[in-house]
């Protein structure tokens, strides 16, 4: 049998290494599930992809026997299919805070090792980068640094020039993309999926509505909490978000904060949503939007509760300890 570095493996999960150890273990998930010592790995793995949801950081590993970093290692591939059962948001969040961690590992590294562990999630280090492989990796990162936008860069011959201090950053990004390489969903076993509704029913308790202290979230209407879980996990319809941005504008929060619910968004553009967002409020046009009644919601389909009210304002003014609307607005609902 091969002999592996348990402890780099431990550190890089995501390398075709860690994944040949885990293949000559010869054990199924289900196998691992049921497994009087292994299945710790599920609660590991759980642990991080919980971690991640809640923006606490992934904590790297502290003990060193053989069977602590076995754990650590069956506990990747057991918390990448967790957090894809869970929705693209609870993944996003996952892969950011995994390729966070193993990023941190990877500074202390020699070059060697780093030019290794980066080659194995798909980024070769290099003064240049193919325009394909330069666009995967910048995609969400120009967003928010303009200097990697494509104007700003130079290319030449299809290769985009990089300085050295950018390395880190496209290191970064490259696990990041690793980590989130689609799982097939299909092939699930029963027991990652019993995890993940598990998980999902914890989360829906402790979950705050971005952290905005003037929305009541017990006081949202069924409706909203559900498109604001839509959103989250990139599948809101845009006549989904229109409702829930018009919503949001009419119980009185500042354009800054409701951004700040969109950004929580995989698909979250800045710049669109500001542009979109005045224009419901006005401010671009001169016309304000109302949000939509319950009987208009629900003909198109975003609705299927009987909440015995009219409109979704009434029901957060009925449930709601908020001061946030603004009597003035609004009045006849």
């Amino acid at each position: 049998m091969e002999d592996y570095d348990l402890v780099e493996l431990a550190k890089y999960p995501f390398t075709s290494k860690a994944k040949k150890y885990v293949s000559s273990l010869e054990l199924t998930l289900d196998d691992i599930a049921g497994h009087n010592i292994y299945s710790q790995a599920f609660n590991i793995g759980a642990e991080k992809v919980l971690n991640a949801a809640k923006n606490d950081e992934i904590k790297g590993f502290s003990r060193r026997d053989k069977l602590d970093l076995t754990l650590e290692v069956l506990s990747y591939p057991i918390a990448r299919m967790l957090s894809q059962s869970m929705g693209r948001h609870t993944a996003q969040k996952y892969a950011e805070s995994e390729a966070e961690r193993i990023y941190q590992s990877l500074r202390h590294e020699k070059k060697e090792v780093i030019t290794e562990i980066a080659k194995d999630a798909g980024f070769e280090l290099s003064s240049s980068i193919a325009l394909p492989k330069y666009l995967s990796l910048t995609s969400a990162l120009a967003k928010k640094n303009p200097r990697l936008k494509l104007i700003n860069r130079t290319i030449k011959k299809g290769l985009v020039e990089v300085d050295d201090d950018e390395m880190p950053l496209f290191i970064k990004q490259a696990i990041k993309n690793k980590i989130m390489e689609p799982v097939d969903t299909t092939k699930i076993p029963n027991s990652i999926k019993k995890h993940a509704n598990e998980l999902k029913i914890l989360l829906s308790g402790e979950r705050k509505i971005a952290s905005i202290d003037e929305i009541d979230s017990s006081a949202l209407p069924p409706c909203m909490t559900n498109m604001i879980s839509a959103l989250e996990d990139g599948i809101a319809s845009h006549n989904g978000m229109f409702i829930l941005a018009t919503f949001l504008s009419n119980l009185g929060l500042e354009e800054e904060k409701v951004l700040t619910i969109f950004s929580k968004s995989p698909k979250y553009d800045e710049e669109k949503a500001r542009y979109q967002l005045r224009y419901i409020t006005g401010d671009a046009t001169g016309t304000k939007y109302t949000c939509p009644t319950c009987a208009t919601i629900k003909s198109s389909g975003l609705c299927r509760w009987d909440c015995k009210v009219k409109h979704p304002l009434q029901y957060y003014r009925r449930h709601s300890k908020s001061k946030v609307i603004k009597r003035g607005k609004n009045r006849g609902l």
